[in-house]
């Protein structure tokens, strides 16, 4: 995993975890976005020494590695419904998401979690568009 790590990818929100002595340093999130650090970020959230776990004991910090299926966009799926039916659907996706964020997700700078792509994808389903032909772009991603 380490090698196709992009860390353009981590939100500037997440907390980084430099306790190289942490017995689940191989697994944890928070460790993997320490060890790939950009000069493009001047500063990182960070888990403070003070609250690294005695040996052996549980971290309260720790996040595990899970890769998620992200999605990217709809704007291609609505292209396709007839125009009153994209309108209602468009409606409905403003009244799911703040207008700043529908418009973030339709220009791909907000992928779509996975709870998210299953709203969506029920929303378009009432169309009749089903399985892949939701969203823009499908592919694999970290879980923050």
């Amino acid at each position: 995993m380490d090698e196709t790590f992009d860390y353009g990818q981590v939100p500037g929100y997440f907390v980084h975890c430099f306790n190289g002595g942490c017995r689940r340093a191989g697994e944890c999130l928070r460790q993997l976005a320490a060890r790939h650090v950009e000069a493009t970020r001047p500063t990182i959230e960070v888990v403070s020494p003070a609250v690294w776990p005695a040996d052996g004991a549980a971290c309260a910090w720790f996040k595990p590695i899970r890769r998620v299926r992200m999605a990217w966009g709809v704007r291609d799926a609505i292209g396709r419904l007839p125009y009153n039916e994209g309108r209602l659907v468009v409606r409905a996706l403003n009244q799911m998401y703040p207008k700043v964020t529908l418009n973030r997700i339709s220009t791909h700078e907000r992928p779509l979690p996975p709870a998210e792509q299953r709203r969506i994808e029920a929303l378009f389903a009432r169309y009749g568009v089903t399985g892949g032909q939701v969203f823009d772009r499908v592919e694999m991603g970290y879980e923050w």
